[in-house]
């Protein structure tokens, strides 16, 4: 008997919890451009970038037994936390050195490292993308809030809305694509 083996974001996990190498690369391969992207946010340098993501992996790979249901969030922290490590340390050589770029990285570093400043940027983005959603066509509006805020499967919203699946990743897609262009000036922060 043929059995389809379908990989499910707890399975995907657990074997990574596990110390599933395969697993691993391809979480790798899935966010190491992503979270390199987000590092070059805070550090000017692509180098120093790009050793502070192959830094987190490690760390993921270290910690793997720790790793919950939300990957995405757990990397996008170490990412996060690691760039303002390394912007801390950086703090004495920035006196020294008088590096723009690198005073730039450090003075939006404070900025989002201050709990006031982070939360009006965290309200900022939440209208930003309050007001994207409502800029979304009626059908592809409604796909997007059943999936990404109510949290439901794409066969769920099929049901309700009495679409087929494909349509709803049709609408999917469209309002993905919609929402990057519309949040673009806060791509770096995700």
């Amino acid at each position: 008997m043929d059995r389809e083996i379908e990989i499910t974001n707890e399975f995907f996990i657990k074997s990574i919890n596990e110390g599933n190498e395969d697993a691993f690369k391809v979480l790798f391969e899935l966010y190491y451009g992503k979270l390199l992207y987000v590092a070059q946010g805070y550090i000017a340098n692509k180098e120093d970038a790009e050793e502070i993501i192959l830094d987190v992996f490690l760390k993921v790979w270290n910690k793997r037994k720790s790793i919950t249901t939300n990957i995405n969030g757990y990397l996008f922290k170490i990412t996060k936390n690691s760039c303002l490590d390394y912007l801390r340390s950086q703090k004495s050589k920035l006196s020294r050195t008088g590096n723009i770029v690198q005073l730039e990285a450090y003075i939006n570093h404070k900025a989002l490292s201050d709990p006031i400043t982070s939360s009006i940027l965290e309200k900022e983005i939440e209208e930003k993308i309050q007001a994207s959603i409502e800029l979304l066509p009626q059908k592809c509006k409604d796909v997007f809030v059943k999936s990404r805020i109510e949290g439901k499967k794409n066969k769920e919203i099929s049901e309700e809305l009495d679409i087929s699946i494909k349509t709803v990743e049709n609408h999917m897609s469209k309002a993905l694509r919609f929402m990057r262009v519309h949040l673009r000036e806060f791509l770096s922060f995700f």
